[in-house]
């Protein structure tokens, strides 16, 4: 018979001890490391949120600097509706100094600008140039046909132009009065031309025996007056080429030859009643 022997509990030998003090010696420092690890979570949570109210603190700054110093430019209050701001703001005039202009001129004693008629308005022909025109009231162009204008002035004003003035349709109509119009009349040309010694010359004249052509001054465009001033390209046009500008101060001798190379253009300009309600043609215009 097999004999039973109890299994006997031995002590922890040397190496085991050695193991176990290992092991009690590195939970202390296992712990340590646990929180050092925590400790920086907590401050890179920490700096994140620093960084983050340095940069509110700073945005917060900049808006009230510029907002103190629209305040003082503009004169602004603090208000809670956009549109009280938007009535603060200084708001621009199309002609600023209109008030100052206008004051000026009575203070000095000066008269307002005016708009000069031709003296003569003569039609030649490239196709006919032998054939005579008289000084009328028809205005013909095309790529063949000029117009031969005259002015004779005393300038109030030191500096005048020509224009193309085309009053606005309603106008027209008051005043009976309409023009034929095609092909491109944005640029008709505007030619300084020799003033003949014998101003009667200038009343019946043919393509051959017209003024010889010196310089050319400019262009005018032939469009509704009203409409050229709401085109913002067109804004201050007279005092820029163009435009045909020239010294208007004391007495003026001008003539000049209107072409149109890629037009055909046609109506009657006379200085009638009609004509000072609904201007239409080319004028004179003192520039103030």
């Amino acid at each position: 018979m097999d004999e039973y022997i109890p299994l006997m509990l031995t002590s922890p030998t040397t190496h085991d001890d050695e193991q176990l003090e290992e092991f009690e010696f590195s939970k202390p420092n296992l712990q340590l490391s646990q929180q050092s690890d925590n400790f920086s979570i907590k401050n890179s949570s920490i700096l994140v949120w620093f960084t983050v109210v340095v940069a509110m603190t700073a945005i917060s700054a900049a808006a009230a600097f510029h907002i103190c110093i629209l305040s003082e430019k503009y004169q602004l209050q603090l208000s809670r509706s956009p549109a009280d701001i938007a009535t603060a703001l200084r708001v621009v005039q199309p002609s600023p100094n209109i008030k100052k202009g206008l004051y000026n001129i009575k203070q000095k004693g000066l008269k307002r600008p005016r708009m000069i008629f031709p003296g003569t308005i003569v039609r030649v022909n490239a196709a006919e140039p032998d054939r005579m025109y008289h000084s009328g009231s028809s205005v013909v162009l095309s790529p063949l046909d000029s117009m031969i204008y005259h002015w004779k002035l005393k300038g109030r004003w030191p500096t005048c132009y020509i224009s193309g003035w085309v009053s606005s349709h309603s106008r027209l109509l008051a005043g009976n009065k309409s023009y034929m119009a095609e092909g491109d009349v944005t640029a008709i040309e505007i030619w300084n031309v020799s003033t003949p010694a014998d101003r009667k010359s200038l009343k019946t004249m043919s393509w051959n025996t017209r003024p010889e052509r010196l310089s050319i001054m400019g262009t005018v465009n032939f469009t509704s007056h009203d409409i050229q001033k709401q085109t913002l390209e067109l804004d201050g046009q007279e005092l820029k080429w163009p435009t045909p500008l020239f010294d208007c101060r004391g007495r003026v001798d001008l003539t000049v030859e209107i072409t149109c190379g890629s037009c055909h253009l046609q109506f009657d300009q006379s200085c009638e009643e009609a004509n000072v309600v609904a201007p239409a043609g080319f004028e004179v215009l003192e520039l103030a």
